[in-house]
């Protein structure tokens, strides 16, 4: 009867475990810290100082930033652009900016699925607001002649 309870209690007991130990690595860097594991090499959307072409996150507002969940949420996001539903995609998009209000990537890619749907106003908003987080982007002109040519239709 023993080994029945115990092991009921490590069951019960096993699906917290895991939460703990996230909560403690989702913790923002401490501000005016730099970051020395960032990708510097990388092409598309992505800062010379952060991965994924994120600025330094702020760290006033600890209690929403989880770049784990906003990672997950733009990988669902562009899952969704594939399959072609544009509303979810944007939904996961806008998902991972509040929860990393810094983060390029999402941006971008919410322009292009708004581009997508043919709603140029708010394509044009999301690829501004993509150059003011990310304004050393390897895609700027790309991007300032998209907004050109989207304001001017």
């Amino acid at each position: 009867m023993r080994p029945a309870i115990t092991l009921l209690a490590l069951l019960l007991l096993a699906p917290a475990a895991p939460l703990l130990g996230q909560q403690k690595d989702q913790a923002p860097p401490p501000s005016g810290s730099s970051s020395s594991s960032s990708a510097s090499g990388s092409s598309s959307g992505e800062s010379s100082s952060t991965p994924n072409g994120a600025a330094p996150e702020p760290a006033a507002d600890s209690s929403s930033y989880d770049p784990v969940s906003a990672d997950e949420d733009v990988e669902v996001g562009s899952f969704y652009m594939r399959k072609g539903d544009m509303d979810a995609a944007i939904s996961r998009f806008q998902d991972a900016i509040k929860l990393r209000p810094n983060f390029a990537k999402p941006r971008l890619l919410a322009a292009q699925a708004y581009e997508k749907k043919g709603d140029k106003i708010s394509a044009v908003k999301y690829y501004k607001e993509y150059l003011q987080v990310f304004p050393k982007a390897p895609d700027a002109k790309k991007v300032q002649s998209r907004i050109e040519k989207l304001s001017g239709e």
